[in-house]
């Protein structure tokens, strides 16, 4: 007999059907009985629940023996305390805008019944929220994204999984001893150098590309996680509006600490918070990695497994631009020229950007025709938003019903693509966001789940069921947009 006791901090709704879910399946027990803490079973758990159970820090055994769960272990690991911990182990590498909730993906992979050594696929991998939960379990994770930032952080986060500290440590040390040997070309003036000096006041663009070119040469094992940990603090060394999603010129004064003080204390900081996790957690599979590719893109033959299960958090519709926030990393980095973030913001699925007339007049006259045969349901929807525009409604508004046949359309290639990766009958869960728009005056609420559900049965998938999620109030300057509601769509392969 067991008693499952909940964690101390306050729960949604749908984390305590999630927490029910994941405990009938680990435990086999339809029959849960509800107590004060959490729920009461009259099977045993063993270690391989502990190890899995996501909403519950411990369990009461027979013997009235209490452990934790690994899952309370490693939140302990992380600095937030009031409420559920989300940057434990490498999960806070590096900031990323609308990150995957760590616990609903391994609820999720509970709830999918995933075993260690399966296949899971990410098709909107973003930071590797995914893959790091899959990883902790020994499961073999691959995701995908357009946006190489992402890509870079997910696989330095995988990194880190595999590493040990001792490495990290001892390669920053080298790395901070020699930092101020390097020198600078002071005759190289190409296009990346003027963009960073335009972002960035001389001596702190010294200091970065002095810190990266040392990174470079000296850490040989640890360099991927290094510069992202460097990455992850350069908007508040810029001019840029640390707290913007949009691209503006900061007010507020620089930081006082300097830039490699505050780096050395970031990456010791990660270097105690690895130590603890690694105890708890699986080995790495030295499979799992993100591709910096176009889900749309990918076909059958691109993999040479197929895969058990897959699960993401898609782009929203009319999303704001992810991609340009991160600018100074994408250019500091090296991964694209700053001419490459435009183009590369409007080839995202969700993107406000449509680049040019000619796309423009081409988007407008497919979503006339259906051109690219969405569900009917799907079409006459965008025609109605259509319809419903006058001249009263500025550009962006304007624009939204072929920005959203757009999206429908690129969800649809997604569906398709990763259905012909999948085994037959494998699961898929999307968090999904709802969205609205004004036009002439009037709301206009888009079921986007529901919108997904229906297209992704016309690409060979079954709708399981949605469940709706509660989100934390977001605030700050864009409150007014955020997404406050998700739902989990869940589909099978036929």
């Amino acid at each position: 007999m067991t008693e499952l006791i909940k964690h101390p901090y306050k729960y949604f709704a749908y984390e305590l059907e999630f927490a029910k879910r994941e405990a009938e399946i680990l435990l086999k027990d339809p029959d849960l009985v509800d107590t004060a803490n959490g729920f009461f079973s009259n099977k045993e758990a063993s270690n391989d629940v502990l190890k899995r159970l996501v909403y519950f820090s411990s369990v009461i055994k027979s013997d009235q023996s209490i452990s934790q769960t690994t899952q309370a272990l490693l939140e302990k690991t992380a600095t937030n305390t009031k409420r559920q911990a989300t940057r434990y182990s490498v999960h806070g590498l590096h900031e990323y805008k609308g990150k995957f909730n760590p616990q609903v993906v391994k609820a999720l992979l509970n709830m999918f019944e995933v075993k260690k050594g399966d296949h899971v696929l990410d098709p909107f991998c973003g930071s590797g929220t995914s893959l790091i939960e899959s990883a902790h379990l020994g499961i073999h994770a691959n995701g995908t994204d357009i946006n190489p930032l992402a890509v870079y952080i997910a696989n330095a986060k995988l990194e880190a999984l595999k590493i040990d500290a001792v490495y990290i440590r001892e390669e920053l040390e080298i790395v901070l001893e020699h930092v101020h040997d390097f020198k600078l070309n002071e005759d190289i003036e190409d296009k990346r150098v003027e963009y960073l000096l335009s972002w960035f006041d001389r001596d702190i663009y010294e200091i970065l590309e002095k810190l990266k070119n040392t990174i470079e040469i000296y850490a040989l094992k640890s360099k991927s996680i290094l510069l992202v940990l460097a990455s992850n603090l350069l908007r508040e060394y810029s001019q840029q509006d640390p707290n913007d999603l949009r691209i503006r010129r900061r007010k507020s004064p620089l930081p006082e600490a300097p830039f490699l003080q505050v780096f050395k204390d970031s990456v010791l900081n990660f270097i105690e918070r690895k130590s603890f996790v690694n105890q708890y957690i699986e080995e790495c599979p030295q499979t799992s990695k993100a591709i910096n590719i176009d889900i749309r893109n990918i076909k059958a033959e691109d993999f040479e497994i197929k895969f058990d299960a897959a699960l993401t958090s898609p782009p929203y519709a009319t999303a704001l631009p992810y991609i340009d926030t991160q600018r100074l990393s994408l250019v500091w980095l090296g991964l694209i020229p700053a001419t490459e973030i435009l183009p590369l913001e409007s080839r995202l699925i969700g993107s406000r950007e449509v680049r040019g007339k000619v796309a423009k007049d081409n988007l407008f006259n497919g979503l006339l025709s259906n051109l690219d045969n969405l569900p009917q349901a799907q079409a006459d929807y965008c025609m109605m938003l259509q319809k419903a525009l006058t001249d009263e409604d500025g550009f962006r508004r304007q624009a939204v019903p072929t920005l959203l046949y757009r999206y429908f359309v690129g969800m649809k290639k997604m569906f398709h693509a990763v259905h012909s990766i999948m085994k037959p009958d494998a699961p898929f869960g999307l968090i999904v966001g709802g969205n609205h728009t004004v036009l002439s005056g009037q709301r206009f609420d888009i079921d986007t789940p529901q919108h997904l559900a229906e297209i992704a049965e016309q690409c060979g998938w079954k709708h399981v069921e949605s469940i709706p999620l509660q989100t934390y109030q977001r605030y700050g300057y864009h409150q007014n947009n955020a997404i406050n509601t998700e739902t989990l769509v869940i589909l099978r392969s036929i």
